[in-house]
């Protein structure tokens, strides 16, 4: 899969922590379903991370209604598979249930080999959904086998729960 599963997994470990480089679990495999995970963002707040995998995409904007936010992971490492990334993620974007939501672009597998630079991702056409979603869309570069940048994701999640 993308990487929700060890994404959701790595951000756990960084607030149990506050490493972000220490071996997590990285024994995983495509969500099918839903995954639920629960991320304490602090002593008295936990919110739920829900993964729902690519096979639920017919069911995805009855998820959306009840969402604070969107985090959309892209696996940059496979070239094939972007520009169906793209076409469902400018979908979700134009759904009235993601009117006045925050949505995070997580360009995902950084560390690996074949990872696209910025320049590659351009048939993702991130000024698309940039034009649909204006300053609530931000885009972060991640790893979430070595944890690069997960600590960015958290900040992100902690400004959409005002944390």
């Amino acid at each position: 899969g993308c990487g929700k599963t060890l994404l959701s997994r790595r951000l756990v470990s960084l607030q149990r922590t506050g490493e972000h480089h220490i071996p997590i679990d990285a024994d995983v495999v495509p969500s099918i379903g839903v995954d639920i995970s629960n991320l304490p963002l602090d002593k008295t707040k936990t919110v739920q991370i829900k993964e729902v995998g690519g096979a639920m995409m017919p069911l995805w904007p009855t998820y959306l209604k009840g969402a604070a936010a969107l985090m959309y992971v892209v696996d940059i490492s496979d070239a094939y598979q972007l520009a169906a990334s793209a076409t469902a993620f400018h979908h979700l974007c134009g759904l009235p249930a993601m009117r006045d939501k925050r949505v995070l672009l997580i360009w995902n597998k950084t560390d690996a080999p074949c990872a696209l630079r910025d320049a590659e991702t351009a048939a993702f056409d991130a000024a698309r959904a940039e034009t649909a979603l204006g300053d609530a869309l931000t885009t972060i570069r991640v790893s979430a086998l070595d944890g690069s940048n997960a600590e960015q994701v958290m900040t992100w999640i902690r400004g959409v729960y005002g944390v």
